[in-house]
């Protein structure tokens, strides 16, 4: 099973690394580019609502890690391995 892993990003840029990283690993996943930007797109709204309810300020550097499948050549997330690390900015 593949996992999407963001590495670390500040917060506030998240969404554009979710798409950069399915992006990438499209082809090794059997996805075509635009399906995997697809799956993305329905992260980042998963992902926004989490980071928000989190009280995650966009300067914090988070770490995203979530697996997924292929099914029907569309992205099926497994939102049950969803892993947000957080490291707060320094005040």
């Amino acid at each position: 099973m593949p996992t999407m892993n963001t590495g670390l990003v500040i917060a506030g840029a998240y969404a554009k690394q979710v798409r950069n990283v399915m992006a990438a690993q499209a082809k090794s996943a059997g996805l075509d580019v635009a399906a995997a930007i697809r799956g993305a797109a329905i992260l980042n709204q998963k992902l926004l609502d989490e980071i928000i309810k989190r009280k995650i300020d966009k300067g914090d550097v988070i770490r995203i890690k979530i697996d997924y499948e292929v099914l029907n050549g569309e992205v099926q997330w497994k939102y049950e391995t969803l892993n947000i690390e957080v490291w707060k900015k320094a005040q």
